[in-house]
């Protein structure tokens, strides 16, 4: 049964983000376990299969997403990314908490960790729809997200610098801190958000979201 009230709505999740000033490649861009966010798998009551690393600089930001017990098969389709497996995330560059539709500084992004590339063997990122937009934002500019991406017989591992320019509205010295949403999307799991129950409107509406705060 869909509890009548969200149970991560009843406290503000805002989570810190550190700023790394180097976001590619992975090798070197300092995500440490400082910058993993912690699992609220438990308090939305949903399969905890995902660990996620956030970090930002003025040049965007960079993330980290694990999945764990999903198996080796994967249906990843960019022409239709809102139902393609992967890690997809909703970002607000200047959330106001009040507004239940997003607008044009709301990005959803699907990234998914193979169905690129002419043999569709590489990892892709893409635009996807947010359900009842009220406006949409800029198309995604070509090149402004790089990524990397880990097969193996559980599950997957992604790793991304998200540009700048892909984020409509972005300016940490104004606005320090982002909304910020994430689910994995899997065949067999289905959708596992991370931060609100699966029943809940967080697909669509942004006072769902959580706040990620732009820190040193």
């Amino acid at each position: 049964m869909c509890p009548l009230v969200n149970p991560a709505a009843l406290f503000t999740l805002r989570l810190p983000c550190r700023r790394r000033e180097k976001l590619w490649p992975p090798a070197s861009w300092g995500l440490d376990e400082t910058c993993r966010l912690p699992s609220f798998a438990d308090v939305a009551g949903v399969p905890d299969v995902l660990d996620l690393w956030m970090a930002w600089s003025l040049q965007g930001l960079a993330v980290r997403g694990v999945a764990r017990g999903v198996g080796a098969t994967r249906w990843c389709h960019p022409t239709k990314p809102e139902d393609s497996d992967g890690l997809h995330l909703w970002i607000a560059t200047r959330p106001t908490g009040e507004s239940h539709r997003a607008g044009r500084y709301c990005r959803r992004l699907a990234l998914l960790p193979t169905g690129g590339g002419r043999l569709a063997d590489k990892p892709v990122a893409v635009p996807a729809m947010i359900p009842r937009t009220s406006e949409v934002p800029a198309e995604l500019p070509e090149g402004s997200i790089m990524m990397t991406s880990r097969l193996s017989a559980d599950g997957w591992q992604i790793d991304a610098s998200i540009a700048a320019a892909a984020l409509p509205g972005w300016d940490p010295a104004e606005i320090p801190r982002l909304g910020f949403f994430a689910a994995l999307v899997d065949r067999r799991l289905g959708k596992v958000p991370c931060f609100a129950p699966p029943e809940f409107p967080w697909e669509g509406d942004p006072t769902t979201w959580a706040e990620l705060e732009l820190i040193a």
